[in-house]
């Protein structure tokens, strides 16, 4: 399922720019990780405390960051009036590049992804661990060198055993 890339626009511009199994298969997805999440979290939690990072290691075997990311994200937006959730989560929400996708009657179709079978607060706590782990893998792949980069180098400079400084020839 990683390998199925979150679909981040509305069903009608699916259907306009004919993208409608594109849509589908994504929604599929969403909602088996809403599902997957809740449980997950669900078998995280025991003796009131929650191992949020073997909940989201268990999930990432199975799908990517950033749709747990979106998933999370839809879900706290639902919850935009639950004290439960922390201001700084809910801001982080907003800032989740994933489009409303309003229906006929004015509902947001996104609100089907939405984790209820949570509590709010175990909720809070997962997204946390989703937004450090997302600053994680941004950081990581800002730090990792890249192959051009580490072939440009410059040779070491070889010393001999008295710990002078020979110049390297190549034959």
């Amino acid at each position: 399922m990683k390998d199925i890339p979150i679909y981040d626009k509305t069903v009608s511009y699916a259907i306009e720019h004919n993208e409608l199994e594109a849509y589908r298969a994504s929604y599929k997805i969403n909602m088996a990780c809403k599902a997957a999440i809740s449980g997950a979290i669900s078998r995280a939690y025991t003796d009131n405390s929650l191992n949020s990072q073997n909940a989201l290691k268990e999930l990432t075997d199975i799908f990517s960051l950033e749709r747990i990311a979106v998933i999370t994200a839809v879900s706290i937006r639902e919850q935009e009036h639950d004290g439960r959730i922390s201001a700084q989560n809910k801001e982080w929400a907003k800032s989740v590049p994933f489009p409303k996708d309003i229906d006929d009657w004015g509902m947001d179709r996104n609100a089907a992804f939405r984790i209820d079978a949570v509590h709010p607060g175990l909720l809070d706590l997962f997204a946390n661990t989703v937004r450090k782990e997302i600053d994680l893998s941004k950081t990581f792949s800002l730090k990792k060198p890249s192959l051009v980069e580490k072939l440009s180098r410059p040779l070491p400079q070889k010393t001999d055993t008295a710990g002078k400084t020979k110049n390297r020839e190549l034959s």
